[in-house]
């Protein structure tokens, strides 16, 4: 795993610097998404609601996990082939 991409993105002590390499945490992007999802209810003729848009962020939110232990995953697997070749 690339260890120094991981703590450019976290560093704290640009706020700024931070919220751009993470463009998800932007407000204005959650607001965004608030938005679209009322319109894409309305395009179905469904009422819009906080229980909806919320399910449908859990929903983001486990996409994302899974891409994670993917990535995790294929780093262990490659950490183990570079393990056995050094012995």
């Amino acid at each position: 795993m690339d260890t120094n991409r991981f703590k450019s993105s976290h560093d704290f002590s640009n706020i700024q610097k931070n919220l751009h390499n993470n463009p998800g945490y932007h407000a204005e992007s959650h607001s965004q998404q608030v938005k679209d999802y009322m319109n894409d209810m309305k395009t179905k003729n469904q009422e819009p609601t906080k229980q909806g848009f919320m399910a449908h962020a859990q929903k983001s939110a486990k996409d994302v996990w899974e891409e994670i232990q993917e990535m995790a995953s294929e780093a262990w697997d490659n950490n183990q082939n570079h393990s056995k070749k050094d012995q």
